[in-house]
């Protein structure tokens, strides 16, 4: 799961990377800016709700350990 996980972060940098220099180029009203900026809030959202959920579970599995 780990190695999805930064696989999924990876990518993400690559589109961000390569949704950078296309905005400065046709603007943010672009629709395909607009389409890729809201896959990348939903993504990004998502990595920091796995990432939360992932903190959590290991704090619990700690718990039970001690």
């Amino acid at each position: 799961m780990r190695v999805f996980f930064v696989f999924n972060i990876c990518l993400w940098v690559v589109l961000f990377l390569a949704w950078l220099p296309y905005t400065a180029l046709m603007g943010l009203a672009d629709p395909v800016s607009t389409h890729v900026r809201f896959i990348l809030s939903v993504t990004a959202a998502l990595l920091i709700l796995q990432g939360f959920l992932r903190h959590r579970q290991a704090r619990s599995r700690k718990e039970l350990l001690t």
